[in-house]
């Protein structure tokens, strides 16, 4: 512990009365520190003056026994009973003179569950650097101990906040790869319960960032008939709340705003109860604040939409920003806008300039210090595996090592690219989303090479481009299997006239002139109707012209740089749906 956090520590205890001079009550001072630790857990939450005093004789127990593990849980115990809203530093005090305690010993549980403590503290507080910090200490305290079940508990929290950094795929895979493990557990206890239906919420809400709407409601349903099956009611938390939340969102997808609206803001009053802020984060009550207001803004009552964006202004005043903080900043730019009020226009300009440089900021640490001390080394303990699995079996060769060896060296390299790629494809996006907006109708090009168009007639030519002209209109490209030779017969042409003057006033061939105003169509659709974004890939190319998800996904990518679920996932962040 550092000095000045020593001092504090001292000088709260002094002030608290949480030092030696604290006498245990008569009543309480034959229990055992399984019967203070249950009275603790009971009242936390729920009476703040009897968890002050089970915490304190808890403490003052394991002192006058000089047990450093139950003193350990002692100072936790004191920490816990400040609110994490106003006093979150003196939780992180006592947390970290338990870290100090347990150093003495060779017990790894403790100081492992104290670190996941502290770090939970740190991301509710918006503070994800110093979250991950302690999250990574608590990993390799976890793999050091062999303790699975907390391994899998700090996985889990690893995840979060990856879906936070919008790093979706790599949390799903963690969400999966710890359901999968409890799922298979010899015997699954009620705290594995608890794991299971709370990781099984959070990979809902996965989906949902993904637009994957149809599998979200699936997978939530799931949870809503399996929670009510095991009937699991820990500590009074009513977990059934959460999948009734993940549902009322989902409902915003359908167009049920009003429905959103009402059964949120009931939710809201039982989710904001302190006895179940274990499982509901600020996360949740941005979520919340942000669909009630766009539908409010889908129902055209911009005034109360504005309430719930302003809701979520105050969250970020503590710095806790999240891609959704954007999302509100960016309605309440329009609506100050629209009102010509340039004032708050530009006071709120100012917060979504500072509130995307601290995202961009945390983007870049929390994924350099992921790659570099989470995802290598998961990579580089998987090479160990496989190559001691193929040394066992006695089938390896030279070859099959280096082949292993060489696969994992790339999908380090992969990693390590990852924020590369990302970056780039976000730049193509905002470029594709400019130059859509700058387009205008096609106009007449000069012919850069007219070989072979002196061979047209000058009426020909004019009606070939007329027909062309009034094919962009109709939009005559989304017919799918459109071939030369039946355009040309539209046109009143052949084939080869056709052809010549696409190339000549086009500059490109008929096939990807054609696959080029079918993109270009789907770029604006898709950023003008937020229904066709909910989509799959392959129903859009459908819609478009193309015989295939395949067909589409490439030349999408030929023409932007980026791939349609890319783009449709970007623009998903722009509005939050």
């Amino acid at each position: 512990m550092h000095a000045r956090q020593l001092i504090l520590f001292l000088f709260l205890c002094s002030c608290l009365g949480y030092g030696q001079s604290f006498k245990i009550p008569d009543s309480l001072a034959s229990l055992s520190y399984e019967e203070l630790s249950n009275k603790f857990y009971k009242e936390l939450r729920a009476n703040k003056e009897l968890t002050m005093l089970y915490a304190k004789t808890y403490l003052q127990k394991a002192k006058n026994d000089k047990d450093s593990i139950e003193i350990s849980i002692g100072y936790s115990f004191v920490g816990f009973t400040f609110d994490e809203k106003t006093h979150h530093i003196q939780q992180l005090t006592y947390l970290d003179s338990a870290i100090a305690v347990c150093k003495k010993t060779n017990n790894n549980r403790y100081p492992l569950l104290h670190y996941i403590s502290k770090a939970a503290i740190y991301e509710e507080k918006g503070s994800f650097k110093q979250a991950l910090n302690n999250y990574l200490i608590a990993i390799e305290l976890a793999k050091k101990s062999q303790n699975n079940h907390l391994e899998f508990i700090t996985k889990d929290n690893i995840a979060l906040l990856k879906r936070k950094l919008g790093k979706y795929k790599e949390a799903k895979a963690i969400y999966r790869q710890s359901l999968y493990y409890r799922i298979n557990k010899e015997k699954m206890t009620r705290k594995d319960s608890l794991n299971y239906f709370l990781t099984l919420s959070d990979l809902v809400n996965i989906y949902r960032l993904e637009n994957q709407i149809d599998s979200a409601r699936v997978l939530n349903k799931k949870g809503i008939i399996a929670i009510k099956n095991e009937k699991i009611v820990q500590k009074g938390l009513n977990l059934d709340l959460l999948f009734k939340f993940n549902e009322t969102l989902l409902g915003y997808y359908d167009g049920e705003y009003i429905r959103v609206i009402k059964s949120t803001k009931k939710l809201l009053s039982e989710l904001l109860k302190p006895k179940n802020r274990y499982f509901f984060y600020t996360e949740d009550l941005i979520n919340a604040y942000l669909y009630i207001g766009k539908s409010y803004e889908a129902l055209d009552n911009q005034e109360k939409a504005i309430i719930y964006y302003q809701k979520i202004d105050s969250i970020a005043e503590t710095d806790y920003i999240l891609p959704q903080t954007v999302s509100a900043y960016k309605s309440l730019i329009s609506h100050y806008k629209s009102l010509g009020d340039k004032d708050q226009q530009l006071f709120y300009l100012n917060k979504l300039l500072r509130s995307d440089s601290i995202l961009h900021s945390n983007y870049r640490d929390l994924s350099n210090k992921l790659v570099k001390e989470y995802d290598t080394p998961n990579l580089l303990k998987e090479k160990k595996q496989l190559i001691a699995s193929l040394k066992g079996e006695k089938k390896e060769s030279s070859n099959q090592v280096i082949l292993v060896s060489l696969f994992l060296a790339l999908s380090l390299g992969g990693t390590g690219y990852y924020y590369y790629k990302q970056q780039r494809y976000k730049q193509r996006f905002k470029q594709l989303v400019a130059a859509n907006a700058r387009q205008e109708s096609t106009k007449k090009k000069s012919p850069k090479n007219a070989i072979g168009i002196d061979a047209i007639s000058k009426e020909t030519l004019e009606s070939l481009l007329a027909h062309l002209q009034k094919f962009e209109e109709n939009k005559g490209y989304l017919t799918p299997k459109i071939n030369a030779k039946d355009l040309a017969k539209q046109f009143g042409s052949n084939s080869s006239y056709l052809s010549v003057v696409v190339n000549t006033y086009k500059q490109k061939s008929l096939s990807q002139y054609i696959s080029d105003l079918r993109i270009d169509y789907a770029v604006k659709k898709l950023q003008e109707d937020p229904k066709f974004r909910k989509y799959t890939i392959k129903a859009i190319a459908q819609e478009v012209g193309f015989n295939t998800a395949e067909a589409f996904a490439k030349a999408f990518y030929k023409k932007t740089g980026i791939y349609p679920s890319y783009f449709i996932k970007k623009l998903g962040f722009h509005d939050n749906a």
